[in-house]
């Protein structure tokens, strides 16, 4: 009995051994990024239980970018597991990924809950809203976690990211200066604070910040694009075409040096040499009106003037607003003047819009302003316009595909009237006066065929 009870233990041993040893298994292929063969094991054991075989399962979908297999895995982990910290940080990392933010946040939460001053929590929470595009309670969580550790450069940078997003300027750069104090050799750091301070038109400040991060990094090529930058926007051209001089013996070929290293040359006077850079920028972006300008100048003053004139028009063309924000701007004049009582005014810019863009949606707008006949009988001036618009809306009215009877009865009824108005003044013909000021006549011979062409469509 007692050889018995021995076996079993060996044998109890040996299993625990076993399973340990596959859970290692797993485990160290994960490691080794054989991440399709730990998901083919794990298919093998679709019913398991184990934590060890699920979680490495988990992180191996994460591997082959599968986030929706990866949560799937995680959430099939015991119970008893379901409060450690890899995994609830593992569930928010894939439930985000794959859309499901409140379930996300929920697991986040859980794990603050355990501990709310926790950096690793908070960490994990700051970064989920500010991934979310709340920045507002991203930036609480970041600005706590920096007062609990006030040198630390990344969370500075966190939240001076954060107060840039909401539009808070002025705090961003002050933040922005005091990380970059704390860390200066943080060449990717400086160089993003640079194009900050670029950005911000302080280009004295991001040739200060580049000056000193050079210090550190000599060839950081991101640096010294943005000290040539610097340097561009300061008018110190002669001094910029040497830093991007340097960048394309170095075999830059980016678009931003291109461009204002063809400029900065351009500046310093040597057109010929300008222009090889400048068509090169040019090809890369037909749409850069200072390229435009500067290539066309350049082969003016060289060796090819038709191209510079063609090239002129180029820029002339990009110079011109875009016609639909045109149009806005005068449609949003024209509704602001008629709000503010000045409807000839609004009339005119109305006008423009049907005259420019056939909009037959203002042009009933204008006629809707000339429908007082008590008003035309005492204003001569109101009764020409009023004259001219309801003869050219009943005009264009009837070429409109659908039409609405009562509509032309009326506008049949306004004719009419100016008919009468002419038997009255034993006239032929009667003033008008269009939006835009111009003067004419309307006829009784006009008005009467207009009146037989709505009288006959139905």
């Amino acid at each position: 009995m007692k050889a018995f009870y021995t076996l079993l233990t060996l044998a109890a041993l040996l299993a625990g051994q076993t399973l340990q040893a596959q859970r290692d298994d797993w485990q160290r292929m994960v490691d080794q990024k054989r991440f399709a063969e730990v998901l083919t094991l794990a298919k093998s054991h679709p019913d398991t239980t184990d934590f060890a075989a699920l979680y490495a399962a988990g992180q191996a979908s994460e591997g082959l970018l599968k986030y929706r297999e990866a949560y799937h895995y995680y959430r099939r982990c015991p119970a008893t597991d379901s409060a450690r910290t890899e995994l609830l940080v593992a569930l928010a990392r894939t439930a985000s990924a794959i859309g499901q933010t409140d379930e996300a946040e929920h697991y986040l939460l859980q794990l603050r809950a355990r501990d709310t001053t926790d950096f690793y929590a908070n960490h994990q929470l700051a970064r989920f809203y500010d991934r979310q595009g709340d920045t507002e309670r991203a930036m609480a969580y970041y600005e706590k976690l920096l007062a609990s550790d006030p040198q630390n450069p990344v969370l500075m940078r966190n939240v001076a990211d954060c107060a840039r997003q909401l539009g808070r300027k002025g705090v961003a750069m002050v933040i922005y200066m005091e990380a970059f104090q704390v860390e200066p050799e943080n060449a990717l750091a400086a160089a993003a604070l640079a194009n900050y301070m670029l950005s911000m038109q302080l280009a004295d400040i991001a040739l200060e910040v580049c000056d000193k991060a050079l210090s550190y990094h000599p060839r950081h090529r991101a640096l010294r694009r943005n000290r040539g930058m610097a340097l561009f926007s300061m008018g110190a051209y002669l001094a910029a075409d040497s830093v991007y001089a340097a960048l394309l013996s170095e075999g830059d070929s980016s678009q931003l040096t291109l461009k204002y290293g063809g400029c900065a040359r351009y500046y310093t006077g040597h057109f010929m040499d300008a222009i090889p850079l400048l068509e090169l920028a040019y090809e890369g972006d037909t749409s850069a009106i200072d390229v435009c300008l500067l290539l066309g100048s350049a082969l003016g003053r060289t060796y090819d003037r038709r191209r510079a004139f063609a090239l002129f028009d180029r820029a002339e063309a990009l110079l011109q607003p875009a016609p639909t924000l045109t149009d806005m701007l005068t449609r949003f004049r024209a509704e602001t003047f008629e709000r503010d009582g000045q409807k000839e005014r609004s009339d005119a810019l109305y006008y423009q819009l049907w005259t420019e863009r056939n909009r037959f949606d203002l042009l009933g707008r204008i006629w809707e302003h000339y429908n007082d006949t008590e008003r035309a009988e005492k204003d001569e001036t109101y009764a020409r316009r009023s004259r001219f618009i309801t003869v050219l809306f009943a005009t264009e009215y009837l070429a409109r595909p659908k039409r609405d009877a009562k509509l032309m009865s009326f506008l049949n009824t306004q004719l009419n009237k100016f008919v009468s108005d002419m038997f009255f003044r034993q006239t032929k013909q009667l003033p008008t006066l269009a939006p835009d000021g111009k003067a004419g006549v309307c006829t009784e011979e006009q008005l009467r065929t207009l009146m037989s062409r709505l009288q006959g469509v139905r």
